[in-house]
């Protein structure tokens, strides 16, 4: 299937991916092999730029770029169909049981070749963070025996292992992974700062190289920077907008759907205010228009009363994550009511993760990755995020969803809300083309139109 180069081009691969449709009056996706190469385009996000972690469920950085740096074994078609991304081939049946085998020569941005123990610590690592519920069926795999590209994943079922393996959240990364200087097989290579993330083309992309020669992303503290730097022509996209006085000249609107959930979760100290669906109902309760400037999608009529019944607490949230805060101090007072108060507090990501772990939380704002598409990957993302030993139960014992259920429709026995979502979403003008991915854009896929 990959002849000589084990690099699948992304032509080739992006006929038979998922939602590979392009913005803006864009050639279509069949045509790609007249797409221009060469080119970058900047921009600044009200997002964290100093790491990016594949497997952590709660990742803003990941939600948005972790597929540009990283790739699963499988991916799943249109249809919903797994089909071979690393792998060789769909898992198969063997008398060892059931099998997965990498693709040769596979090797990693920072040029680390890749084989079956990769794999296995990949899959490890993702069940011991964000994946407990996604893999809660997929056995610990094993090495098969002078192969070591192969592994042995127990007796599963050959097909729900490949979906389960075409998640995000299971992408495999080399043993010496570190989340602040990331590494893997995607389109880009990422070098990561405090204040900046720079994107550049991988030229040993498993799945091909980018169009793109590079992506400048600066972190905002705010939602207005991205928009005013775009409005001045300092930037070629602007984050949620096509300007922040008034609208570019000649820029188009774009919106490449959700990348995540934006949420409320309750804590253990919230006591008895922090049942399940307590969560949920309060920001359903929350006026649609008060979040109007948030961008975080469509939302549904308020229903029922926002305010908050427990004790006064601090509403957590990372400092890093301009976007989350800039939602929390918009939530916390319509939370708040008399000897109910609510506080807005912002700590590093570290700490809340810190904080989560020993049980002193009430109330936080954070992220939540999907999964898998449709209504059971949300709800395994988001009761992994409440309590991944619920996930695993869910996940072993899956209820019975209805094929549109929205994500604010599965929470009800947790401790989780659903505000909005994380969209990609604002300006940009028509010499940029961003391609649409699976959960968002397909930055590998996105080029700039010649002599623009």
């Amino acid at each position: 299937m990959f002849g000589g180069d084990n690099r699948l081009s992304r032509r080739a691969f992006l006929g038979a991916s998922v939602a590979s449709a392009l913005v803006a009056a864009t050639p279509s996706a069949a045509a790609l092999g007249r797409t221009p190469h060469g080119g970058r385009f900047s921009l600044h996000l009200p997002w964290p730029t100093r790491s990016i972690d594949p497997h952590d469920l709660r990742d803003p950085t990941a939600a948005l770029f972790g597929a540009a740096i990283a790739d699963p074994l499988y991916t799943l078609d249109a249809a919903g169909h797994p089909a071979p991304a690393l792998a060789q081939s769909l898992p198969s049946r063997e008398a060892l049981g059931t099998v997965v085998r990498l693709r040769e020569g596979l090797r990693t941005a920072r040029k680390e070749t890749l084989g079956a123990a990769d794999v296995i610590f990949s899959i490890e690592r993702a069940r011991s963070r964000g994946a407990a519920g996604l893999l809660a069926e997929v056995p610990k795999p094993t090495p098969y025996p002078k192969d070591p590209l192969a592994m042995v994943f127990g007796t599963t079922d050959p097909h729900k292992l490949a979906r389960a393996l075409a998640s995000p959240l299971a992408a495999v990364v080399p043993q010496k992974f570190d989340p602040s200087a990331p590494d893997g097989t995607g389109a880009f290579r990422a070098e990561c700062g405090e204040r900046g993330l720079v994107l550049s083309k991988n030229p040993f992309a498993a799945r091909g190289a980018a169009f793109l020669d590079g992506i400048e992303v600066a972190r905002a503290d705010d939602l207005a920077t991205s928009l005013r730097r775009f409005e001045a022509e300092r930037d070629d996209v602007g984050w949620l907008g096509l300007g922040l006085h008034g609208e570019r000249k000649g820029a188009i609107r774009f919106d490449l759907g959700r990348a995540a959930w934006i949420v409320l979760q309750m804590g253990p100290q919230a006591g008895s205010f922090g049942a399940p669906s307590v969560a949920q109902r309060l920001v359903d309760a929350v006026p649609p228009e008060r979040l109007s400037h948030l961008g975080l999608g469509p939302l549904p009529p308020a229903n029922g009363d926002p305010g908050w019944g427990g004790p006064p607490a601090e509403l957590l949230v990372d400092e890093a994550s301009a976007h989350l805060v800039e939602v929390a101090r918009t939530l916390a007072p319509i939370l708040s009511r008399p000897g109910h108060e609510v506080t807005v507090s912002t700590i590093p990501r570290v700490e809340l993760g810190r904080r989560r772990a020993r049980g002193q939380v009430t109330l936080s704002i954070d992220i939540v990755r999907p999964s898998q598409p449709g209504p059971l990957g949300a709800l395994l993302s988001l009761a992994t995020a409440d309590d991944p030993a619920r996930a695993k139960d869910l996940a072993m014992k899956p209820p019975k969803l209805a094929p549109n259920a929205s994500a604010r429709a599965l929470t009800h026995s947790l401790r989780v809300g659903v505000l909005g979502e994380l969209r990609v979403v604002g300006g940009l003008m028509p010499e940029l083309v961003l391609a649409r991915g699976g959960e968002g854009w397909d930055l590998g896929a996105s080029f700039r139109r010649r002599g623009k």
